[in-house]
């Protein structure tokens, strides 16, 4: 029995790596436009954080975020806040920096895409355009 449960919970880790890239195009915080997914996949290795103001786990992460951020200058790094409005995210960057664009996803729509059930999520994405990281920790390089 110990077996078959360790098998399977291989299966479902790998098919959480296999994951195909989902485009998307959500809205910037900060400025007009939006961040479209495909003007970057098979260009430059790209970071996707889903995360929320209540998240206090998405706090913590903050600083290894910044930190590969800092050691990868060349990869994009998107922070997609998952299902809050505009004026909470503002709020919120009163008291906490991020160095990397922010978009909005207010209906998780994006974050149902990628099957996001928990935050904070990171997704990397190689410049091959495959999903080689998933979890709920960014990792610890690209």
């Amino acid at each position: 029995m110990l077996k078959v449960i360790i098998f399977l919970s291989f299966l479902f880790s790998f098919h959480i790596q296999a994951k195909e890239v989902q485009l998307f195009s959500l809205p910037y915080y900060k400025k007009e436009g939006q961040f479209k997914l495909n003007e970057y996949l098979g260009k430059k290795t790209i970071v996707l954080n889903f995360w929320a103001t209540w998240c206090t786990s998405c706090i913590e992460e903050l600083p290894l975020l910044h930190d590969l951020k800092k050691k990868n200058p060349d990869a994009i790094f998107i922070a997609i806040n998952s299902g809050e409005r505009k004026k909470l995210v503002k709020k919120f960057l009163k008291r906490y920096r991020f160095d990397y664009t922010i978009v909005l996803d207010p209906d998780k729509a994006v974050a149902q895409k990628y099957g996001i059930d928990s935050l904070p999520k990171t997704i990397v994405i190689s410049k091959r355009g495959k999903i080689t990281f998933t979890g709920n920790r960014p990792p610890k390089s690209l």
